[in-house]
């Protein structure tokens, strides 16, 4: 019997008894293959979530980082439910099935429905996004090189606020460490990394992080480079971490700076590059993640300003464009990747940066959407970086696009 429906995040299909969290306590007690049940998840539970055999929120979006890192983990994961904490209760047997997001009542068994896939090598380049470095190992032979490494499971796991490891004076070396198992893992195909993310939100619970601010829409606040440019330090400790390893030898290493929304803040986060020994753009590659409209309508400025790559940020381009909360529920209708005016601007940059030979990447959710993706290869994109799971699937999707368009040419 179904239960109730949310937004399934995933392929994976999980059974187990259910565990509400209602408390930070709660998180500690999980036991191996539990489905968990909480009413919003935070990156902070990571740690523990990854043993769970499901997880259902009251909140959240299919974009989430929470989703993106189940995925990537094979957890089967389902949001935005709105009352699963009301209507789920401990100890009851469930089934979670990722894919249609719905969660029923015992046992339910599923045709298993894999498919074989032939390695298909479009002309288009196809990376990974990684949150976890454990899984470098097993999606390098099938990746072109990684669209992003998002450092901040790295940091978050360690259940310290960057601050907090900052001051304890491994905040360089967690990050490091991290960041060498991917490239050792990629090496030499190149590994771009994304600068710390995370909304104030997902670090309030952190040791360490009581004096975060408390943001009605954290999406939307202190969060990208804006932040870290508010706390140089923790940056210049990223960037350390970068110019370390460049001096073991690792010359496949790109920096590329997200949510941003001036030209200076671009300009900025290259000096303090400068202030921590590395020149941009000849030491290291330098990009912009393309998230905000003011970015796509200064594109010149960045171009003039120098850029090696440019990676497009689609989720937060439209919770920007359109109004509209990528995390939230009532209004989860109006967030549409493909609204004409997404396109549009998504399209303008491919453009500019195919004209100067600047490399253009979709990171994060649409890179896994198989309509988009087959849009943005028409677009003339250069990349697609998908998560882990999709690698496959997206090398076939490309292929076949890339294929479609050449016979469509011939006379």
């Amino acid at each position: 019997m179904k239960l109730l429906t949310g937004i399934g995040t995933s392929s994976y299909v999980g059974v187990g008894k259910i565990r509400k969290i209602e408390d930070n306590g709660d998180i500690l007690e999980i036991k191996e293959g539990e489905i968990i049940v909480v009413s919003k998840a935070s990156r902070d539970m990571l740690l523990h979530l990854q043993k769970a055999g499901g997880v259902i929120t009251d909140y959240g979006g299919i974009t989430s980082h929470v989703a993106i890192v189940l995925r990537e983990m094979k957890v089967p994961c389902i949001v935005g439910t709105q009352n699963g904490t009301d209507i789920l209760e401990n100890g009851m047997i469930v089934t979670v099935d990722g894919r249609t997001g719905n969660i029923y009542g015992g046992f339910i068994e599923f045709e298993s429905e894999k498919e074989l896939f032939e390695i298909y090598n479009p002309a288009t380049k196809i990376k990974v996004n990684l949150n976890v470095p454990e899984i470098a190992k097993s999606a390098a032979p099938y990746s072109d090189g990684v669209g992003s490494i998002r450092i901040e499971n790295m940091v978050v796991r360690t259940l310290k606020h960057p601050r907090k490891l900052l001051e304890e004076g491994k905040l360089t070396e967690t990050i490091k460490e991290g960041v060498r198992e991917i490239l050792d893992a990629f090496y030499p195909k190149p590994v771009w990394f994304r600068t710390f993310d995370i909304p104030t939100d997902e670090l309030v619970n952190l040791k360490g992080g009581e004096d975060e601010p408390y943001e009605i829409n954290p999406l939307l606040g202190l969060r990208g480079i804006y932040r870290d440019l508010n706390d140089v330090e923790i940056l210049k400790a990223e960037f350390m971490a970068i110019k370390y390893l460049l001096d073991e030898g690792y010359d496949n290493l790109g920096i590329k700076i997200p949510f941003v929304r001036d030209i200076s803040e671009y300009i900025l986060s290259k000096k303090i590059l400068k202030d921590v020994g590395l020149k941009p753009h000849k030491d290291i590659d330098v990009g912009v993640s393309v998230e905000t409209p003011s970015v796509v309508f200064t594109f010149d400025e960045f171009i003039k300003e120098g850029m090696d790559f440019m990676t497009l940020g689609m989720s937060d381009l439209a919770m920007c464009a359109l109004a509209v909360d990528r995390r939230g529920v009532r209004v989860a209708k109006h967030f549409d990747l493909m609204h004409p005016a997404i396109l549009k601007m998504v399209e303008l940059v491919i453009n500019k940066c195919n004209q100067k030979g600047i490399e253009s990447c979709i990171c994060g959710h649409a890179g896994g959407d198989q309509e988009i993706v087959k849009k943005l290869v028409e677009m003339g994109i250069d990349c697609v970086s998908t998560n882990p799971d999709q690698i496959l699937k997206i090398r076939k999707t490309v292929y076949n696009r890339e294929n479609e368009i050449i016979m469509k040419s011939l006379p």
